[in-house]
This record gives structure tokens, C-alpha cells and sequence, in this order.
């Protein structure tokens, strides 16, 4: 794992100019010696958001040249900048933008991708063809290992079939590229727009300066809530509903994914219609933690969904959740013991405030990841995250008298451990509420 992580770091060091210029500033040249691994890790909310100071504006749409410029000096392969005069001085939305982007380097496969967005202050990635198989081989393998679901599967996302948000977007890209559609069934329930722009507005914390951004204060935020609770709401739940119903009939086992507060609805629903059972196999999974005001708890939510959703006979359905980042190109689902197992793939470790390593088969600190894999060409994924957490069985220890219960030998987070240490827009992006 080392030398992998060497190798990738010489590869990203010799052809990244962002990254380069990070650890050459710390001391770190080509040749990496393991003393020097934290030395590689950059904070993985803010990396993919440094356009915000470069450009003095979260509204990279406003100085399309330039954004590109940043863009591509975070990428290890050529983005041949003289396209950029093709672009428009402006573009009214970031949607518009991105896509411009994918168009002008079409040849080139780039998929762009964002965090949830829920700060109004995007992280941007790139991704191509490569990378885009690493995290589909990933999250799809991890899904089939720990929690037993494959194609024989119907597939109910409670969550857009088209959007830049890095988890959806990789839930619909794998369900294509794998194959999974052709075998089962695969609903995507939420049948509004994801776009960034028409996040950023909803979620009212980031709004564009001048009359516009008054507009959308006073007016487009408002009708967005409006929306949701009288419109949107009413008609995912049914669509969801119907996607399971659908299965329940065809005697499929079914995995339900979606966010806590969707999840919710959902269950709510089904209760007041008096429970719906499915069939032997299924499962509940949840991602993306609660990331905005409301009245309940993940655990009155999980509750109430084990009452409404049940397996044949009443037997309880398993419920487990998903952790993961957009910066990352993995994701660690959660066994039934609770714990979230790591990728073997990947070097973890915690971080001490000082930025070192915790040493040790369980520590708590700052997750720290070294992804030799799952950056490809594209970037050198070696991060620090925002997300205090237990670790167990990471950063090459290993005490087989902390193996998870489960049976399953990998590093994990430990359950109920997993917590924000900065502002909710810096921070990492599932399982956290």
C-alpha cells in the first residue's frame, strides 16, 4: 500500500500543479519517504472549493475563463486551455457552466461532479471514464460484500435520476454502467430538478449579490419550500411508494436508499396507510446524514421506518447507513454491528491537533485518507477530512481482538462516533447529522 502510495504520488507530483505547489511548500519533493505521508494530505472540503478565493466569488459562472484556469491546474492531465476563448464571458448558472466545460472537452469524457451543496458553496470535481469505473467497481462491490445485494435486487434511489451531486451521480452511473438495469428493476423517485443552482437557492444560505440575490432571498427561495412541502413531497413519496409496491407484487427483494429527511416522508406515509410489507432479502439504507433544521431525530426517523417497512411476517428489515465524501471515490457501509467498514485499498489513519498521526489499533481523531487508486489521472486523492471519528485497525495496526464482530477483518468507524468538528459547509458529507 506504501508504494503504491509512492508511486502515485510521484505520477501526480511531475503533472499536478496545485498539488505540487501544496507539499513542495512543505518540504516534500518527487521521492516521498513515509515520514512525509501527512505531509500529501490536503482538506478535502476545501481543495475542490479553492475557486471561492481565487476568484473572489463563490459564482465561478461569473468569470468562466478564469474558473477554468483554476479547474484545470487541479487536475494531473492536460486541459488545453486555449478552448477556454469558446466560453462565454458569462453564463447565468453554474449548471451552464459545468456543462459548457463537459461540451468544450467532450473528447476528453469528463464527468463533473459536486458536493451536496448544501452551504451554496460547491466543491467541484472532475472525473473521466477511468475514475468514473473505479467508483462504480467500488461502491458496488462494497454494497454486494456487506450487505448482500446484486442484481437480483431492485434498486428504489429516493433521489434525483440526474444531478451533479457526487453520490447520486454515481448511483445512477453504476446502475448503467454495470448493467444493473437490465437484470432488475431501478427507480430514481425524486422528480425535481438537482441542479446547483436550484440547490443553492433552496437551501437559502447562499444567495447572488445585487437584485438578483434579493430576488432569489424574497421570492425563489420561499416558493422553493413552498414547492417542496405542497407539491414535490407529496409526489416522491407516492412515486416511491408505487416503486415498491411495484416489487413487493413481483416478489423482488428491494434495496430503499435515500436521505434520513426523504426517508422520513416516505415512512410517515406508509404508517398512516397501515405498513407495507416486502419481500425476504430487502433492505433499507440510509446516506447523507440531516443536513438542515429538523424536528426530528435519526433515530425516531429509523424507528418509525422499522414500524412502517417490514419484511414477510413482520420481521424487522435491515437499516444500515452509508459514510462517504464527494473528494472520495470510495464509501464505508455499515455492518450490522453498526460499525462502518473501510475499503481495503485505502490507507486510513486519524490526525492529532497537531496534524500527526494517532498511533495505535483505536484512536479517535481527524479521518486522513491515502487513495492510491481511486484518482486515477485525474487527481491525487490523499486527504484530511473535517469528521472526527473512532478508528479501529487503521493506520497499519491491526489487533485481532478488535476485529468487528461481524466477522469482517477491515478497519472501521466505530458506530455513533462519527462527528462534525467544523462548520457544516466544511465538512464531510454522509452519516453525520
Amino acid at each position: 500500500m506504501l508504494e503504491a502510495i509512492r508511486e502515485s504520488h510521484a505520477w501526480h507530483y511531475a503533472r499536478n500543479s496545485a498539488y505540487r505547489a501544496t507539499v513542495s511548500a512543505r518540504g516534500v519533493g518527487s521521492s516521498l519517504l513515509p515520514l512525509q505521508l501527512p505531509r500529501l494530505l490536503r482538506t478535502s472540503a476545501i481543495t475542490f472549493k479553492g475557486y471561492i478565493e481565487q476568484l473572489g466569488t463563490p459564482f465561478p459562472q461569473d468569470q468562466p475563463q478564469r474558473a477554468l484556469a483554476w479547474l484545470a491546474g487541479q487536475l494531473s492531465f492536460e486541459l488545453p486551455l486555449e478552448r477556454t476563448a469558446l466560453l462565454r464571458p458569462r453564463y447565468s448558472t453554474l449548471e451552464g457552466l459545468l456543462a459548457a466545460i463537459e461540451a468544450l472537452y467532450s473528447d476528453l469524457g469528463l464527468e463533473i461532479v459536486t458536493s451536496s451543496g448544501t452551504s451554496g458553496r460547491f466543491a467541484i470535481l472532475v472525473r473521466n471514464k477511468m475514475t468514473v469505473e473505479v467508483a462504480t467497481d467500488a461502491y458496488f462491490t462494497a454494497i454486494a460484500h456487506a450487505w448482500n445485494i446484486g442484481p437480483q435486487h431492485d434498486m428504489v434511489f429516493v433521489m434525483p435520476a440526474h444531478t451533479r451531486v457526487a453520490m447520486a451521480r454515481i448511483a445512477h452511473l453504476g446502475t448503467r454502467e454495470l448493467g444493473w438495469a437490465a437484470d432488475s428493476s431501478v427507480a430514481y423517485t425524486m422528480p425535481f430538478k438537482a441542479d446547483p443552482d436550484t440547490i443553492r437557492v433552496r437551501t437559502g444560505r447562499t444567495f447572488r449579490p445585487g437584485l438578483r440575490g434579493l430576488w432569489e432571498r424574497r421570492v425563489l427561495h420561499p416558493f422553493m419550500l413552498w414547492a417542496y412541502e405542497a407539491l414535490a413531497e407529496d409526489k416522491f413519496v407516492k412515486m416511491t411508494v408505487q416503486a415498491l409496491e411495484q416489487s413487493a407484487v413481483a416478489g423482488h427483494p428491494v434495496m430503499l436508499l435515500g436521505g434520513l429527511v426523504q426517508l422520513d416522508a416516505v415512512g410517515q406515509h406508509v404508517l398512516v396507510c397501515g405498513g407495507m410489507e416486502l419481500p425476504a432479502g430487502s433492505r433499507i439504507a440510509t446516506g447523507g446524514g440531516i443536513k438542515e433544521l429538523y424536528p426530528r431525530t435519526p433515530d425516531q426517523i429509523r424507528a418509525d421506518l422499522r414500524r412502517a417497512i417490514h419484511g414477510p411476517g413482520g420481521a424487522a428489515l435491515p437499516m444500515t447507513d452509508i459514510y462517504g465524501m464527494a473528494e472520495a471515490n470510495w464509501a464505508a457501509f455499515q455492518c450490522p454491528e453498526g460499525n462502518y467498514h473501510l475499503p481495503p485499498w485505502v490507507y486510513m489513519a486519524v490526525m492529532d491537533d497537531d496534524d500527526c498521526p494517532l498511533q495505535g489499533s483505536d484512536v479517535t481523531g481527524l479521518l486522513a485518507f491515502w487513495d492510491p487508486l481511486g484518482g486515477g489521472d485525474v487527481y491525487p486523492p490523499f486527504f484530511q477530512s473535517a469528521d472526527r471519528v473512532r478508528l479501529v485497525n487503521g493506520n497499519g495496526y491491526f489487533d485481532a481482538a478488535l476485529v468487528c464482530s461481524c466477522g469482517d477483518s477491515t478497519p472501521y468507524l466505530v458506530r455513533n462516533t462519527i462527528q462534525r468538528v467544523d462548520l457544516i459547509e466544511e465538512a464531510g458529507c454522509g452519516a453525520i447529522s
